[in-house]
């Protein structure tokens, strides 16, 4: 059966005021050690895809550009819109002036960005607590993506990338951690909180592996034939300040 090789994106800068879509120093790093493990590994794909966020491409053109000159290049990649994250961190802005009439937590948060502040470890607590929210139906925006959308794009952005691949094909992605969850939560049949919780636990560069069975059979399998190989692996990432997961 096909294999999809999941790469979440380096690290980029979580809540900067340049903007979250750009990778680091580090983030560039992760993603040259990645294109050195394939160059020792031997990795070949027959197919790579990526998503349509700049971090997304960056990751890709650094990983090729390494194995370019090793004299391995990687297939040119096709965009996949799918392969989008989803927009949780928009949705948590959005809700901000709601949010804060009822919560203390969020009400100081909102305080603080009004002055210009950016407490990135404050914002990400309240993201988490409105993204689960989120998850469980609970709030949504008329602006912003619904929870169950989202991981039905994925699904489909998967099996766009898988239908018409051989047997035994081996394809890469570049995307973001939340797509690579939602993916995995359908291989193993994982609850919208379970899949967040997995959203937050993968690492900048780390590599998801779901064996997805062909075209013909994808409907008669549990969990439409995908099942999961490996998750949130980093084995290129060798130096323990490359490991990152904001």
């Amino acid at each position: 059966m096909p294999v999809l090789v999941l790469v979440r994106h380096g690290k980029a800068s979580a809540f900067s005021q340049d903007g979250y879509d750009q990778l680091s120093e580090p983030g560039f790093a992760q993603a040259r050690a990645l294109g050195e493990h394939w160059i020792e590994t031997g990795a070949t794909f027959d197919r790579v895809y990526v998503g349509p966020r700049k971090r997304h491409a960056q990751t890709y053109e650094t990983v090729a550009h390494v194995m370019r000159d090793a004299g391995r290049a990687l297939p040119v990649a096709t965009r996949v819109e799918e392969l989008d994250e989803h927009d949780g961190i928009g949705l948590m802005f959005k809700m901000l002036p709601e949010l804060a009439r009822d919560d203390e937590t969020i009400r100081a948060l909102a305080i603080a960005l009004a002055r210009g502040e950016r407490p990135v470890t404050e914002m990400l607590g309240v993201f988490r607590r409105v993204t689960r929210r989120w998850a469980r139906v609970e709030i949504n925006h008329a602006e912003v993506e619904t929870w169950t959308a989202y991981r039905a794009r994925v699904e489909r952005g998967v099996a766009k990338m898988i239908g018409d691949v051989a047997h035994g094909a081996r394809i890469a992605a570049f995307t973001s951690g939340g797509t690579v969850a939602a993916a995995v939560g359908r291989a193993v049949g994982a609850s919208d909180e379970t899949v967040l919780d997995l959203s937050w636990s993968l690492y900048n560069g780390a590599l998801t592996e779901i064996a997805c069975s062909e075209r013909g059979h994808r409907s008669e399998a549990p969990n439409g034939g995908w099942r999961l190989v490996s998750f949130n692996g980093t084995p290129h990432l060798r130096d323990a300040k490359l490991v990152t997961s904001v």
